[in-house]
């Protein structure tokens, strides 16, 4: 039951503003949709403030830290990213000197004026608009139930968006989770502040942050158009693939089977059953790691051939916008020989080919909202025949590992919180004497030490290999010639060069490491976890040393030293008041 105790009052942008600079506006993904605004669709909301039109309320859930945004995020996130700079008004920006808390941080560097500057009467006529705001407090399941209600009476989200929404079964948690992975807007936890949420804001290149949806697999190949992203098609695609790989018997590819899957449809409860199950037994991980496989030997076999999914498979003059059945039956085809077949592809340039005008030769897509479940079958059975020849039995049984997107995700969930994240260009010293850095080494499992004393949950990585600016970038290409690759505001060296400068091979260098780790004296269980989960990556050539670090269970020390990271820095902390802090705070999970 909600709780009687609902309050309605209005609050000021100025207000909101000051709750937000102190990261008290809480954002829980399990439920609230993407950032979809278009610049566009910012700028009107700031001309309806100044113009002083009535704009709908807030709602506001009441928790410890702070308030939940149950309805208003889009809202809040575009009036926050004017005042903080990050697009003009009509050619002007926000006068970040109309309000004392804007100026300070103006004058201490943590934000900068543009230019030219919104008139000083328009910015606090902006700043003093009111906001209704209803808050209250209730449990995680009224909350559900209320976001559902209030989105479901005109067109606030799509359906997909509803159906996900709150909703805690094994297959919709998998399905969010695959398909924040294959767009690029993971985070660390689903539990972020609205300070955050830009880094992960779906975009365009109109909007110089978060992930520009126009450089997309789905959008630059014609599987999906940029409007169905913002629209969670995606989620739909991955859910019609997912449902096929799970159910023995196939079922349609549509709106009315997608209700079923997720659970809307009360009356018919087998099928969400029978995927639950398929996942509990499976295992969650073993899913997601074949499915982001599967896209990601796609997604390399259309970029090497310099092809367009669409055109490819349907020809260059089909007028349709998108393909996402046709998607659907290469995926299949392509995952049941490799995953369920134990195949490897063997010759990539004749399946390539072979695939050529498949949409109108072996694919059968039935006109309408609803792709039968025969047809659908029927072409993924085609397709495996047709392909299987340039495929060859896996003998050595390698794991298949998409490497490439999972550090893209490693690398955009350390922009919502960086405490858990630490990356290295290397352990080569850049002074030309081409020395491996011992003294850096054991900084980096210090920061180990200190992302598993953050909390008795904590989780984290250390990528080797990356570079964090263009200078640190340059400076390798001029002394190594290594070309970086950029990923959201990191650069991608790789550590090819150093292991083949210092130990003459990537496996010596590897080794080398691990007798180093082995070597440092630190718990003993944090150490057996390292070593085991320690990884060499291969990102397009370019390979890359991850150090998962999982929390242990206890607080750790290195050299009998505590640390705790914070920011991203890691502090030594010594001192009896700070250890205790660090201990109980470990074992509260805080």
């Amino acid at each position: 039951m909600l709780n009687t105790n609902l309050e309605i009052a209005s609050k000021t942008i100025e207000d909101l503003y000051d709750m937000y600079s102190n990261k008290l506006l809480i954002v829980n993904r399990r439920y609230q949709r993407k950032l979809v605004w278009s610049l566009d669709e910012k700028k009107a909301l700031i001309s309806s403030i100044i113009e002083e039109y009535p704009i709908p309320l807030l709602l506001f859930v009441k928790i410890k830290d702070g308030r939940e945004i149950l309805d208003g995020m889009q809202r809040l996130e575009a009036v926050m990213g004017f005042v903080e700079q990050k697009f003009d008004f009509d050619g002007e920006y926000f006068d970040l000197d109309s309000t004392a808390l804007t100026k300070d941080l103006k004058d201490r560097g943590v934000l900068k004026q543009n230019t030219p500057i919104l008139s000083r009467s328009l910015s606090a006529t902006f700043l003093r608009y009111k906001f209704a705001v209803s808050e209250y407090s209730s449990d995680d399941s009224s909350i559900d139930e209320v976001f559902r209600r209030i989105n479901s009476n005109g067109k606030r989200l799509t359906k997909q968006e509803l159906r996900s929404a709150g909703n805690w079964s094994n297959f919709a948690e998998l399905v969010r989770k695959i398909s924040t992975i294959i767009r690029g807007d993971t985070s660390h936890s689903d539990i972020l502040k609205l300070n955050s949420m830009s880094e992960i804001s779906i975009g365009t290149d109109n909007l110089n942050y978060g992930i520009c949806i126009n450089d997309h697999f789905y959008v630059k190949n014609s599987v999906l158009t940029r409007n169905c992203i913002r629209g969670s098609d995606d989620e739909e695609l991955v859910a019609n693939i997912l449902a096929y790989i799970a159910l023995t018997k196939k079922p349609t590819s549509g709106s009315t089977s997608l209700d079923d899957f997720y659970g809307v449809n009360s009356a018919n409860v087998s099928q969400r059953e029978n995927l639950d199950n398929f996942i509990q037994v499976t295992g969650s991980d073993k899913i997601l790691n074949n499915f982001i496989y599967i896209y990601e030997v796609i997604k390399e076999l259309f970029k090497d051939n310099n092809a367009n999914f669409k055109k490819h498979i349907l020809g260059d003059n089909s007028s349709s916008k998108k393909s996402p059945r046709y998607y659907q039956a290469v995926f299949l085809a392509i995952y049941e020989l490799i995953i369920n077949e134990n195949l490897v592809i063997s010759n990539e340039k004749g399946l390539f080919n072979k695939l050529k005008n498949s949409g109108a030769k072996v694919i059968q897509v039935t006109d309408g909202g609803r792709w039968t479940a025969i047809a659908r079958e029927q072409s993924v059975e085609d397709l495996k025949a047709i392909l299987r020849r340039f495929c060859k039995l896996n003998q050595a049984k390698i794991q298949n590992h998409a490497w490439i997107t999972e550090i893209d995700r490693i690398i955009t969930s350390s922009k919502t919180e960086q405490t858990n994240y630490d990356f290295k260009q290397g352990f080569m010293r850049l002074d030309g004497t081409h020395d491996f850095d011992y003294d850096l080494l054991h900084k980096v499992i210090a920061t180990c030490v200190g992302i598993n004393n953050i909390g008795n949950d904590s989780r984290g990585f250390v990528l080797i290999g990356i570079a964090d600016s263009q200078s640190c970038a340059d400076r390798l290409l001029q002394m190594y010639s290594v070309d970086s690759i950029e990923s959201n505001g990191f650069f991608i060296a790789g550590i090819d060069h150093e292991a083949n400068e210092i130990f003459g091979s990537i496996d010596k260098y590897y080794q080398h490491i691990k007798s180093k780790i082995s070597n440092l004296e630190f718990t003993e269980k944090l150490k057996q976890q390292l070593l085991k989960d320690i990884k060499i990556c291969d990102y397009n050539g370019r390979h890359l040393i991850k150090i998962e670090i999982k929390s242990v269970g206890e607080v750790c020390t290195l050299d009998d030293n505590f640390y705790l990271r914070q920011g991203t820095s890691t502090d030594k902390k010594n001192e009896p008041r700070e250890m205790i802090a660090l201990i109980g705070n470990y074992n509260s999970g805080r």
